[in-house]
């Protein structure tokens, strides 16, 4: 039987010095989601946002990986096609959306405990995946976010 090598958990996506600092518009204002309220000045000059930023609290410890859950995930508001921001350095707990090696890949599925054992959970009519009592969970990361594309 082959074994197909699997590289080592992403620890560092590379030195800090890389990311470089991209400020983009952002609205002065919310957008609502019912009735537009009247606007006033659309940008500032001081209105940017960094999206590394706001988007990776950990930079050493983040790496991204697009999503291809089959529509397991969409209760969880992950869609095929996500990028997902996922944080090594967050200590996991009940309740966290995680990327986990099983079986040979990689799944996210959000991680719970239930009669004292771990519990992978996906969407209704998902079956959730009980992991075995000697079956140790190798959790790559917590998703921190996900940027869902609508184009």
């Amino acid at each position: 039987m082959h074994t197909r090598h699997l590289p080592d958990p992403p620890t560092l996506i590379g030195p800090v010095s890389v990311f470089r600092q991209r400020l983009l518009p952002m609205l002065a204002s919310t957008a609502a989601c019912g009735f537009p309220s009247p606007a006033e000045d659309f940008f500032r000059e001081d209105d940017r946002l960094d999206l590394n930023e706001r988007l990776i609290a950990n930079p050493p410890a983040t790496f991204l990986v697009q999503a291809d859950c089959g529509g397991s995930m969409v209760d969880y508001g992950i869609h095929d096609g996500d990028l997902l921001i996922v944080d090594r350095s967050i200590n996991v707990r009940p309740g966290h959306t995680v990327v986990v090696l099983w079986e040979g890949g990689f799944t996210v599925k959000k991680l719970y405990m239930r009669g004292g054992r771990i519990v992978l959970a996906a969407s209704a009519g998902y079956a959730p995946i009980v992991v075995p009592e000697d079956v140790e969970l190798d959790v790559w990361g917590v998703v921190r976010s996900n940027v869902h594309f609508h184009v």
